[in-house]
């Protein structure tokens, strides 16, 4: 998939090359660090060898959009959807261990969450500081819920926003996402849609 819009190159990654997005990754990730207020540390221990390439490789079904500018990376997003199980419903990821465990601490679904089930997540959605307000975002967004809503038996579609990244949220929301939980204690903000909302002009940019 290739598109030009407003000199803007969108790619969608089919040959498995993450490493095109490893500087965007780091980025995003030294920024989720940098506004963290809860385990800071944690957030700052993140990058692309442990965060996008595992979660890229790992992952049932994927999609990673690039956006071009003059052949430069300026901007990504990373969708995935999973089928999860009770297993998988209540497990904690690697980078979690100095989180929140205490009873009663949610994890990154909610207990109402129906399992066996597909679930989608949009993931690591990026844009350099010095192409925004370009609706570069906005546009990797819409890609990327037209993909997910479009995969079979796709139930939910959850976003999941660092704590400190609040300028964000607004974002999600217009895109019709609304706040699902708490995560590891507020670690991070879990935000939701069910995929046939994708079905109505507000549950897509």
């Amino acid at each position: 998939m290739t598109e030009i819009k407003n000199k803007i190159v969108y790619k969608e990654v089919l040959d498995g090359n993450v490493e095109v997005c490893r500087e965007l990754c780091n980025a995003l990730m030294e920024h989720q660090a940098r506004v963290g207020v809860i385990h800071p540390e944690v957030l700052g221990a993140m990058n692309f060898d442990n965060r996008l390439k595992p979660s890229f490789e790992g992952s049932d079904e994927k999609q990673l959009i690039v956006a071009y500018n003059n052949g430069k990376p300026v901007g990504y997003i990373f969708s995935s959807a999973n089928r999860e199980t009770e297993t998988s419903k209540s497990a904690r990821p690697a980078w979690a261990a100095a989180l929140a465990s205490q009873p009663g601490t949610t994890g990154l679904y909610p207990d109402w969450l129906p399992v066996p089930g597909i679930v989608g997540c949009l993931n690591n959605l990026y844009v350099l500081p010095e192409y925004r307000g370009m609706h570069i975002a906005s546009d990797l967004c819409a890609r990327a819920m037209r993909w997910l809503c479009n995969l079979p038996d796709i139930r939910y579609i959850f976003v999941y926003i660092s704590n400190g990244n609040d300028s964000v949220i607004d974002f999600y929301k217009k895109s019709g996402f609304v706040f699902s939980h708490e995560v590891f204690g507020g670690f991070i903000h879990a935000y939701y849609q069910k995929a046939n909302a994708c079905d109505s002009p507000e549950g897509i940019l």
